[in-house]
């Protein structure tokens, strides 16, 4: 249903396209603002709970912790969408050819632990349907959030066509996730409150700058359908993972470059 009500959309906006006047301005000038969706793949990186979870499994044991997972999610990666809207952009221009930009998105959730709750049993232990309450097992609390953050500058070439406008430009971008888990009443055993487990915490983080190239296409003086690609890119990625307090984190690093990486299409105003 999504991909049919984009497809609608587009096909709306190349069929009004025509109606419009050929007399009007296209381009960029000095103090054009624009705010476009970019739709794509966004570069995540994710915290794994079963990681930060590592410790609950050895708490009271003696053998170590397995070793750290690489940042898994940063790798080069050619899956991407037209209907994924990946975030929302803006750009301001400084002159006719300059332009400064402005993209991100990012996503904050929360799950409140929920305590164990004992059952009920048949005293004579035979459990007939109707004579036993079940009780339930707790569940964990998390809480977690995910930003990205672009920022870069771009140059907007001459072109023979009014309505084309190519750029290239240089971006920093930016990523930053975290998810904390903590214990709600885990329960009695043997007449004893069943100790819960301190808060586990995780931290992925990823930053770089990418060299990048596109082009804008006027379909009317304030509406843009523009293509972009990432044609060099560099990111340094990251995650510690604390799986207690006062313990010292856990460590894993890499560096990723890739080129014609992560294209997306936009579609924006001008205003």
């Amino acid at each position: 249903m999504r991909k049919l009500i984009m497809s609608w959309l587009f096909s709306g906006v190349m069929l009004l396209t025509p109606l419009v006047v050929s007399a009007q301005e296209f381009g960029p000038q000095a103090g054009d603002m624009s705010l476009s969706l970019r739709f794509g793949r966004a570069v995540s990186f994710d915290i794994d709970a079963y990681e930060i979870n590592g410790n609950t499994d050895s708490y009271y044991s003696d053998y170590d912790l397995p070793a750290a997972n690489e940042p898994y999610s940063i790798n080069y990666d050619t899956s991407s969408s037209f209907t994924n809207i990946s975030g929302v952009e803006f750009k301001y221009f400084v002159t006719n050819q300059i332009a400064v930009r402005f993209s991100g998105s990012g996503a904050l959730s929360g799950l409140p632990s929920q305590d164990q709750t004992p059952g009920v049993t048949d005293p004579s232990g035979v459990n007939y349907p109707g004579t036993t309450i079940p009780g339930w097992s707790m569940l964990e609390g998390k809480t977690s959030k995910q930003f990205y953050i672009d920022l870069g500058a771009d140059y907007y070439f001459t072109s023979k066509y009014d309505r084309v406008s190519p750029y290239g430009g240089l971006q920093f971008n930016s990523i930053y996730s975290q998810m904390e888990i903590f214990d709600g009443f885990r329960g009695v055993e043997d007449d004893e409150v069943i100790p819960t487990y301190d808060t586990r915490r995780g931290e992925g983080f990823s930053y770089g700058f990418s060299l990048i190239g596109g082009i804008d296409y006027y379909l009317t003086d304030a509406l843009i359908l523009g293509i972009e690609v990432k044609a060099l890119s560099y990111m340094y990625a990251g995650k510690k993972v604390f799986h207690q307090p006062g313990m010292s984190a856990q460590i894993a690093d890499k560096h990723v470059m890739s080129f014609l990486a992560q294209p997306s299409i936009k579609l924006g105003f001008r205003f």
